[in-house]
């Protein structure tokens, strides 16, 4: 599925929409790999390069993502939907950051 929707953008809009989704870095090279010439390693460190455009898509991405999941939570605020869906989103994330800094640090 990710092939059909990433087939359709460029490669700032394919990094930009994984910032919005705060896709791991690491999860976006592994999407994303097949629009770029670059090695896998290499793509990442872009990501990671504060001078690159890789990063500056992806972090102006994460930003548009926050923004618009703010704009939706506002004009939503009243809807019992909205509050579990952003809970749930939230919860997610979080687990994920827990699930992530585990495997650095104990390889769990």
């Amino acid at each position: 599925m990710s092939e059909r929707i990433f087939d359709e953008m460029t490669l700032s809009e394919s990094i930009t929409r994984c910032g919005e989704l705060q896709i791991t870095l690491e999860d976006t090279v592994r999407l994303i790999a097949d629009k770029t010439d670059h090695s896998p390693a290499q793509l990442l460190s872009a990501l990671q390069d504060p001078g690159s455009d890789e990063y500056k898509w992806y972090h102006n991405g994460v930003a548009e993502g926050n923004l618009k999941l703010n704009i939706d939570l506002e004009s939503n605020i009243g809807e019992v939907k909205a509050k579990d869906a952003y809970k749930n989103l939230s919860g997610e994330r979080r687990r994920q950051a827990i699930n992530k800094k585990l495997d650095e640090l104990f390889g769990i």
